[in-house]
């Protein structure tokens, strides 16, 4: 399926995926530009982003986390602040996450597995304040989510009528 401003959008039903592997979430399979930094903590207390933007493509989005694919570093574990928009529907900017998984491809690509999280899931409130004095200080995701969620299931009922 693909939008009039073409990114591809496609669904996977919960409970989809590899080895019948069970989802919270609807996962949104995404076609589209990413953009990313790592979030650098120092002496535990004070945050900046990295300067090295990174970049990759979206390729699917549930309400728990992404997947990307990038030829850039990414190391498991690492704190992001992510920034996508989804053509035709919505961009969501300053989406935190932490890299859950980074698998090495043939052709030098790396799949980047990111799992969504609030400043206040991180369960360190020192770390939590410093991230709010982030100049792109992370936002709500599931606001954002639900949101781009509500207007493509919109959009896609109104092309439904239309066929």
């Amino acid at each position: 399926m693909t939008t009039k401003k073409g990114s591809k959008v496609m669904t996977k039903a919960v409970g989809d995926g590899a080895k019948g592997q069970k989802r919270r979430y609807v996962r949104l399979e995404i076609f589209s530009p990413v953009g990313f930094a790592a979030i650098v903590v120092e002496d535990g207390k004070r945050v900046r982003l990295h300067p090295d933007k990174k970049a990759g493509v979206l390729l699917n989005l549930s309400g728990g986390g992404a997947l990307i694919s990038s030829t850039d570093q990414a190391t498991s574990g690492e704190l992001v602040l992510m920034k996508f928009d989804i053509k035709g529907f919505d961009a969501l900017t300053n989406v935190l996450g932490r890299v859950k998984r980074v698998e090495e491809q043939d052709d030098g690509e790396r799949l980047i597995g990111i799992e969504f999280l609030s400043p206040e899931q991180l369960g360190d409130p020192v770390l939590e304040t410093a991230l709010t004095r982030l100049t792109e200080h992370p936002k709500d995701f599931a606001d954002g989510l639900s949101r781009l969620i509500s207007r493509y299931v919109f959009a896609r009922q109104v092309e439904a009528e239309k066929e």
